[in-house]
């Protein structure tokens, strides 16, 4: 590696006759996490708009932020839960392909990965969910008696996992193929017939100390992998089921309501005790076709983005970003 880390590319495209322009922004994520690019993104716009309009007179309103990951070390509880089963496979066992990426700089595992989407392309699709389907949905989970409360959150990453594990079922001759020679090259996070819906949670919030410290912002890398695991026929099932449906959404919620303090000390300390294990987490999560990453971008404000010409018109991340990923996105 020639030590060069970029913290974060830019592209400006402007439109035709002067009609607008669309503004790319990469932050990778050994810099920032998705919170902490909104951060980012949230006050460039603040400065532009000072910048652009008569508030320049006032002063910049002036804004703390904290990337040092002491602060989340620190905010951790003594206390720790210990790693569930399906955790405990994601960060405590090792593989070669996990010791290759964590010897690899920042740059050429990024380098690696990408080189990994291309040789397992995928296609981009937006959907878009009403909110009379989603209060819909919600109801009857919450009528099922199965889960006393579900958000929103809770029945898109269900529907997700549900629409997912359709299509990996029905995947070609061919691609049942690459992943059993897969499974026979790593070690499976999952048994046969079953799917992982890794949900990405965001720490801050979990951690009050790390809350305490308004008004200063930790915007460093602070989120984790959480996974829900089901078996494939359930999720199949869901789609002309309420009963299952019902199990699917409060599966989800149970095991994010276990994401409190003392679990994140549990996951830190897998860290601290082999710092590669971030490695080989990301090995098994890439290398386990039967499998969905969903994240979550709709309370970021980035539509609040506005850099003196008024609130963008669209927002998304990359069309084709990684294969089996779907990303819950603001409207």
């Amino acid at each position: 590696a020639n030590r060069n880390i970029k913290l974060v590319n830019v592209n400006v495209v402007r439109l035709r006759n002067n009609s607008g322009v669309a503004l790319f922004v990469n932050m990778p994520h050994y810099v920032v996490d998705g919170y902490g690019y909104a951060v980012f993104v949230r006050r460039w716009a603040e400065v532009c708009t000072w910048m652009h309009g008569d508030t320049y007179k006032n002063e910049l309103p002036l804004r703390e932020f904290v990337f040092d990951r002491a602060v989340v070390r620190d905010a951790m509880p003594t206390d720790m839960l210990p790693l569930d089963n399906a955790c405990s496979r994601m960060y405590e066992k090792t593989s070669t392909m996990g010791h290759l990426l964590a010897w690899m700089s920042p740059e050429t595992r990024g380098d690696v990965l990408v080189t990994g989407t291309k040789l397992m392309p995928a296609n981009g699709h937006i959907f878009h969910v009403s909110r009379d389907t989603i209060n819909k949905l919600r109801s009857r989970v919450e009528q099922s008696g199965l889960a006393r409360r579900v958000s929103d959150n809770d029945v898109l990453a269900a529907m997700i996992s549900q629409c997912v594990a359709q299509g990996v079922h029905a995947k070609s001759r061919t691609r049942r193929m690459f992943s059993s020679l897969v499974r026979s090259l790593t070690r499976p996070l999952l048994e046969r017939n079953n799917f992982l819906s890794l949900i990405i949670v965001d720490a801050r919030p979990r951690l009050e100390k790390l809350m305490q410290m308004a008004p200063a912002q930790y915007v460093g890398g602070c989120i984790t992998g959480v996974p829900v695991i089901n078996s494939t026929h359930s999720l199949i099932a869901a789609a002309s089921s309420d009963k299952q449906f019902s199990s699917i959404a409060s599966s989800v919620r149970s095991v994010v309501d276990t994401v409190s303090d003392k679990y994140m000390s549990g996951i830190d300390n897998a860290l601290n005790r082999n710092p590669a294990c971030f490695a080989h987490s990301l090995a098994l999560s890439i290398t386990t076709p039967e499998k969905v990453i969903i994240t979550n971008q709709s309370r970021f404000g980035l539509y609040e983005c506005d850099f003196g010409f008024g609130a963008p018109k669209w927002i998304t991340p990359m069309a084709t970003f990684l294969t089996n990923f779907a990303s819950v996105l603001p409207v």
